[in-house]
């Protein structure tokens, strides 16, 4: 590898299931949804791989005492208005009293998550950033979609009109939220005081242009949520993003924030010097870039991908939880994204003491987090770890192969009402136990689900439950046949 209320959604599915062979290009529903294509995630869209990770250094550092924080930062501007390369910095304690900024073109490597460790002190900081902040996108004017319906895994849009539309064009495929389709998927009476979305809210997915053939648009990456005319009005509105920040990289390396901020409260009455701090932060419009073999300990929130952000692999993580869980205002979690084609691989959280709770999200999506993103061979300790979408239609979410607790949930007046937080959500071959409902205008897959179920009345998509499938595994499956 390149490294609620219940729906009643009709799915066709292939007519023989051959013991425990998938094929996962028939399953799909009676209006066409298929299961997305989640190949496109990662560094590149998983069509290179990671740099290598024994490329020659441009320059190195050793360990020194004090605050190294302008020492390293000045080290990296330097290799980065160079041409960029690789920082390496030595076996060794590097302390920092405020944060890293990675910049383009440009890595920090250390010799192994056990022998070049960072430490903190301060849990308000951010240890290392990729990406600098920039103004939004230049919108350009929207064009109306035609089609009665598309399809959740369709790549091809019919517009009003292309002219003045161009391949390789930026664009968001785009809906207003109607009230009509917040009825229908059952979201208009919540606790009083709680609200899902609203008409002021869209659903948007970034894609590009691939090809124009008449007035028919084929997009780079096939879409992860379907368009229905019968409850919206979709429109393809270009735009030109800003300058993006890319090539970055974080590997090999520990990060430590001693007093330890894992298990505080978060939200209001959480400890003010745990308050926005983590490992590393991927900000916006930050593209091809990835973190590598990174340990971290001592976080609440380790690591988050923000929005348009995009095609970002995370391979390697160990994140360690260490502190008993104040699960007073909720949970905390361990990875957000918030991003699209996202891969997160070969990743873990883990407890110091497994006595003791520490209790985690491994991993969330937020409100409206626009797929595909792919997690691969995720593992979590303690029962209450559980990667699961957390609020507001997120879609487009693969789990494949994970231990962890998945849960595809409507999530009803949690939160101040987060409601359905996941749409075209595809559990694959999972091993921990799972919960796969779907919402009234949409579909969620557990193919191979293996564990337990968590309550009874799931209504999503089960195929093969409580066995494992083949292939093995989606993302690898998928990439493979989308290279042939």
């Amino acid at each position: 590898m390149l490294f609620s209320k219940l729906a009643s959604v009709s799915v066709v599915l292939p007519l023989a299931l051959a013991g425990t062979n998938v094929d996962y290009t028939k399953l799909q529903t009676k209006q066409g949804d298929k299961l997305p294509d989640f190949s496109f995630c990662g560094y590149h869209a998983s069509n290179d791989p990671l740099p290598a990770a024994n490329r020659a250094a441009t320059s190195s550092l050793s360990a020194a005492s004090g605050d190294q924080t302008k020492r390293i930062q000045d080290a990296l501007d330097k290799i980065s208005s160079a041409g960029g390369g690789v920082l390496h910095l030595k076996a060794g304690e590097y302390q920092l009293s405020s944060g890293v900024m990675i910049p383009p073109k440009t890595s920090l490597r250390g010799d192994g998550a056990g022998k070049t460790k960072i430490q903190l002190k301060d849990g308000t900081l951010v240890a290392f950033t990729m990406g600098t902040k920039v103004s939004g996108p230049k919108a350009g004017t929207p064009v109306d979609i035609t089609d009665k319906y598309v399809p959740v895994g369709s790549d091809k849009v019919t517009v009003k009109s292309a002219s003045g539309l161009k391949v390789g064009q930026s664009v968001f495929i785009q809906r207003a939220v109607t009230q009509e389709w917040v009825v229908a998927n059952g979201m208009a009476n919540l606790e009083e005081g709680d609200h899902w979305l609203t008409p002021k809210d869209t659903v948007f997915q970034p894609r590009k242009i691939q090809a124009i053939s008449s007035d028919t648009v084929t997009l780079d990456v096939p879409l992860t949520d379907q368009l229905d005319s019968k409850y919206m009005s979709p429109k393809l509105a270009p735009y030109t993003p800003p300058d993006a920040s890319s090539e970055m990289g974080l590997e090999s390396l520990s990060v430590t924030l001693n007093p330890s901020c894992s298990g505080h409260a978060i939200g209001a009455g959480g400890d003010p010097k745990c308050k926005g701090g983590m490992a590393l932060s991927v900000l916006a419009w930050v593209t091809d870039s990835w973190a590598r073999d990174v340990a971290v300990r001592g976080y609440n929130n380790a690591v988050g991908v923000a929005q348009n952000a995009s095609r970002v692999t995370l391979q390697g993580l160990i994140i360690t939880r260490d502190g008993e869980t104040d699960s007073s205002n909720g949970y905390a979690a361990d990875i957000s994204i918030v991003g699209t084609q996202v891969l997160i691989v070969d990743s873990s959280t883990r407890v110091s003491d497994s006595k003791i709770n520490m209790k985690s999200f491994p991993i969330v999506t937020q409100g409206l987090t626009a797929g595909p993103n792919c997690v691969v061979r995720y593992s979590a300790a303690q029962p209450y770890m559980q990667i699961q979408p957390h609020a507001h239609w997120a879609h487009g979410l693969l789990v494949d192969n994970s231990s962890a607790t998945t849960t595809f949930i409507n999530r009803g007046s949690a939160g101040s009402g987060h409601g359905w937080a996941i749409n075209s959500g595809v559990a694959w071959n999972t091993a921990g136990d799972y919960d796969i409902q779907s919402p009234p205008l949409g579909v969620n897959w557990g193919v191979g689900c293996h564990g337990g179920a968590r309550q009874k009345g799931n209504n999503g998509t089960m195929v093969a439950e409580k066995e494992s499938v083949v292939p093995a595994s989606l993302f690898e499956a998928q990439l493979a046949d989308r290279k042939k």
